[in-house]
């Protein structure tokens, strides 16, 4: 999943690019910060930064604090000093509980649920 979020993060949301450095390299997927680690760090088509989480099957409410610890960080030591810095967590399905602790975060933390599917064709010899 990491892979494709730093190939294609417009397929994400349209406009977003992994972070990159003051050179043009990307650096934003699989961003090591203090308090853990980032799927992928990017940039929205405003200038906003974007900390995208991949949850683990079964994550429930604990995704808020993960991405919360996350945007503190990304505000305080990659953040230049307005810019704002908000989440987004892919989960494969969500336990109820993680709605209610998700609506009090709403306009800091997007959630989206993922599938991914594969297809398989016959090469022409």
């Amino acid at each position: 999943m990491r892979t494709l979020l730093a190939e294609q993060p417009e397929a994400l949301e349209p406009g977003l690019n992994v972070l990159r450095d003051d050179k043009g390299a990307p650096i934003g997927a699989g961003y090591v910060s203090d308090v853990g680690e980032i799927d992928l760090l990017a940039e929205d088509a405003r200038g906003e930064l974007v900390v995208v989480l991949v949850s683990q099957k079964g994550a429930g409410e604990e995704l808020v604090a993960e991405v919360l610890q996350r945007i503190g960080w990304v505000r305080k030591h990659v953040g230049e000093d307005e810019q704002r810095v908000r989440g987004i967590v892919l989960c494969e399905g969500a336990p109820e509980s993680l709605g209610y602790a998700a609506s009090a975060v709403a306009d800091t933390i997007r959630f989206k649920t993922y599938r991914i599917a594969l297809s398989f064709e016959d090469l022409a010899i």
